[in-house]
This record gives C-alpha cells, sequence and structure tokens, in this order.
C-alpha cells in the first residue's frame, strides 16, 4: 500500500511541476507578446491554469475550501480577460 501511495503524490507532484511550467510560460507569452492579442491570450492561459492548479491541491491537500477559492478564482479570470477584450476591441473601433 505505501508503494501505491508513494506513486501517487509523485504524480500529484509532477502534475504540480508541469502546471507551474505552463503557466510560467504563459507569463511568459503574456508579458513577450508583440501583439495585444498574444498578451491576452498569456493571461487567459495562466488564470485557467492556475484555477486546474487549485483544483489539483484540493484533491492532494483533501480541503474542500480551496475548490471554493478555485471557483472565485475562475470568475475572476474570466471577467478580467472579459473586460481587457472589451477595452481593446473598443479602441480599435476608433480607426486609430
Amino acid at each position: 500500500m505505501s508503494f501505491i501511495m508513494d506513486r501517487f503524490y509523485l504524480l500529484f507532484d509532477a502534475v504540480l511541476a508541469l502546471l507551474a511550467l505552463g503557466m510560467f510560460l504563459g507569463l511568459v507569452r503574456a508579458i513577450a507578446g508583440p501583439r495585444l492579442s498574444d498578451r491576452i491570450m498569456g493571461i487567459n492561459i495562466t488564470g485557467s491554469l492556475c484555477t486546474v492548479s487549485l483544483a489539483v491541491l484540493s484533491v492532494f491537500l483533501s480541503e474542500d475550501w480551496l475548490l471554493d477559492v478555485c471557483l472565485i478564482y475562475c470568475m475572476i479570470s474570466f471577467l478580467a480577460v472579459a473586460v481587457i477584450t472589451s477595452v481593446s476591441g473598443g479602441r480599435k473601433g476608433d480607426g486609430k
């Protein structure tokens, strides 16, 4: 039984490491993106991967309250991307 639990924890560690790498690459795209659409996509990817990381941590630590934090963060991330998209779309329509 101990062997199975050790592999289980190793799997969770690997998943969290890959999610952290994805968040880092999303932040790089958000900062270095040559276009505004690249930056918006980088912000969206980072928010989504952060939400998934919180869900994985909730299962790993057996803490239900982390799922509540995950849902709230997901809503805030969606609103942030929607606002940034609408602001950038309004700027394009001015003809400038």
